[in-house]
Order: C-alpha cells, then structure tokens, then sequence
C-alpha cells in the first residue's frame, strides 16, 4: 500500500514539473513570436539633468534623447475633449489648453509633459517616448504613493519604490507602439479604437 502511494506521488510530481516546464517553455515562445508578451528595462527621467544624474546613460544619450521626446510631444500628446476629461485621467493641474502645445490640438485638452521613457541599455534602440502623469486610481489603478505615468497610446509605466526611483521593468507594448496593436504613436489612435480610453478624440 505504501510503495503505491509513493509511486503515486512521484507520478503527480512529474507531472507536475511538466506542466511547469511546458508552461515556461509557452511563454518564452510567446515573447519570442508576440512583442507584445515581452519586457523591457527602461528608465523615466523629469528631464537631461536628472538622466544625468542617475549615471546609467551618457550624458549624450541623456541629452539626445530627450531632444527627442520633447519634439515628439506636440502631435504625440493624447487629446481630450474637455478639461475634465483630461485632469480625470492625469490627475488635477497636469493638462493644459491644447492650442498651447501644437495648432491640430486647438479646441482639446493635453496633458503636460512629465518627462521621458528610454531603454536601459542603448542596444535596446528604444525610441524616446515622452510620458505624462497619470492620476492615482485611475482605471481601477492602486499603485502605493504614485500613479506612475502614461505613454501617449495609453501604456503604463510604473517606477520602484512608490515612484523615487527611474527604473521600471514593464510590457513593450506599453513603450513601443507597434508592440500596442499597431495603432499608432498618437493617444487618439489607441482611443479611436476604444482602448485604455486614452484621449477622447482629436
């Protein structure tokens, strides 16, 4: 009786490990073929000088970089349809007229910039993205101490330690916009689709 239970056992315990070692073995299949089931390290910055200061970046990469998000603000920027539409999903005082940020957003709202989001390493070619706030709580969010940031389709960014440190490891979708579903580097392509209801319309 006893050596059944045991041979018993040690049948479940194989069975187990593969099921275990199958599903591993899925996953890295899917972020193999799905970009969007991968991750990536990456590093949010207020601006050059805090990249700067970090020192994981060059100071050239620091600079450059956020040359880059900075110029890709005005049309990346998600539109909204009213201020309250805005500072609901960035939080109250962190939007702004849109017709101050770039003429195809007059008549909207756009959320401010809050800094940038770059790869970790430069091997990773990420491209400079600007983020915005996004207010604690939003879309069911509960994040201790911040509600992290946003990227302009809608992806979430959280940093470690309730939001006193840079680094992040997050899903590449929400940092690369094809890893999305291909809607495009604008919050009013990824709303139009009635996704992340990220901008309402522009």
């Amino acid at each position: 009786m006893a050596s059944s239970i045991e041979r018993s056992s040690k049948r479940s315990t194989t069975v187990a490990l593969v099921l275990v070692a199958g599903a591993g073995a899925t996953a890295l299949a899917l972020g193999r073929y799905d970009p969007s089931q991968r991750e990536e390290d990456v590093l949010v910055y207020g601006g050059p000088d805090a990249c700067i200061r970090g020192g994981i970046r060059t100071e050239t990469d620091c600079r450059s970089t956020y040359a880059t998000a900075l110029a890709a603000y005005p049309e990346a920027a998600p539109r909204y349809l009213s201020l309250a539409d805005c500072e609901g999903h960035h939080g109250a005082g962190h939007c702004v007229d849109g017709t101050a940020v770039a003429t195809s957003a007059a008549g909207r709202f756009v959320p401010m910039l809050a800094g940038y989001v770059i790869g970790r390493r430069i091997e990773q070619a990420l491209e400079p993205q600007p983020v915005y706030d996004h207010r604690l709580g939003q879309a069911g969010a509960a994040y201790s101490g911040s509600g992290g940031y946003c990227t302009s389709w809608g992806g979430r960014v959280v940093t470690g330690s309730g939001g006193a440190s840079s680094r992040a490891r997050v899903a590449s979708s929400a940092v690369r916009p094809a890893a999305s579903g291909g809607f495009g580097a604008t919050g009013r392509g990824f709303a139009s689709h009635g996704m992340a209801g990220h901008g309402s319309g522009g």
